[in-house]
């Protein structure tokens, strides 16, 4: 009997995630997954989902990612459906709703 195989559990891998503008990638733990998933919990297109703090124009999206339900999200299908802003409102991006 393998009474090993109770006590070891996999740890979940992070996710690679990719700007769908300036193409920055970086990993993303499984905490700060469920915390993206749970703010974007509204958006159908892709709930992890999060503003690329490099170009300050594209988002930062999953290149490969499986959630819970079994809904598979990658890059190449979800890059079209999100928009990029139009670099006019980058510096209101930055800056905020400062300037009224």
């Amino acid at each position: 009997m393998d009474i090993f195989r109770f006590f070891s559990k996999k740890k979940k891998q992070p996710t690679l995630i990719r700007c769908t503008h300036c193409h920055y990638e970086f990993h993303l733990s499984p905490r700060e997954v469920r915390l993206l998933y749970t703010q974007n919990a509204g958006d159908p297109v892709c709930p992890i989902k999060e503003l690329c703090d490099i170009c300050h124009i594209g988002f930062m999206i999953p290149v490969k990612y499986t959630d819970k339900q079994g809904k598979v999200y990658l890059f190449s299908e979800i890059k079209p459906k999100i928009k990029n802003l139009d670099p006019n409102t980058v510096m209101e991006r930055i800056f905020g709703n400062h300037f009224h």
